[in-house]
């Protein structure tokens, strides 16, 4: 069964959150055009803020992933990709490319987005592909979230997912 920790016991995040990670099995459309490798299974991640802020929309809405384990397994585009902006690291920061390559560290982001839907925990979705899980196997990674807004940027506290397998679900709140 999957476990989230704060990186750091003591932080307290008062506007952004992370919430409902889950993992599922997946298979590439029979007419997709993405080079190999093709995900095998996929995540979601949601972004969520306090209910303060309800029908608000916020700036630059970034999900930052690192893969902790299994090696090998890495993000891969998929055919469901929602149209967020694939970031990878280039040394001194982030670069967006149009096409995402596999990769250990991922930054998505959302020019423009509500972080709550109609219900108290139904965030911004992020939706991403996996590669090189192991049958039955899980995955391990840290997860951050940040968006901003005209008078404030905020962030969540950093997350670490441990043990997510395929068909497991990790609901509400957890940064």
């Amino acid at each position: 069964m999957a476990t989230v920790t704060k990186d750091d016991p003591a932080c307290r995040s008062n506007i952004v959150f992370i919430g409902n990670i889950g993992l599922r099995p997946y298979t590439e459309h029979a007419t997709t055009t993405l080079p190999p490798p093709h995900a095998t299974a996929a995540l979601n991640i949601d972004v969520l803020a306090s209910i303060d802020y309800q029908n608000v929309e916020f700036e630059d809405v970034m999900v930052f992933l690192e893969i902790k384990g299994p090696p090998g397994a890495q993000f891969v585009e998929h055919d469901d990709r929602t149209n967020w902006f694939w970031g990878e690291p280039d040394g001194t920061g982030w670069v967006e490319i149009p096409r995402g390559r596999p990769t250990t560290r991922l930054r998505m982001r959302l020019p423009k987005g509500d972080l709550l839907r109609p219900g108290p925990t139904d965030g911004l979705t992020y939706y991403v592909g996996l590669t090189g899980l192991p049958d039955g196997g899980t995955v391990d990674l840290g997860a951050t979230a940040s968006a901003k807004r005209v008078v404030a940027t905020a962030s969540s506290c950093p997350i670490r997912v441990t043990g997510l397998a395929v068909n497991e679900k990790l609901g509400g709140y957890l940064s």
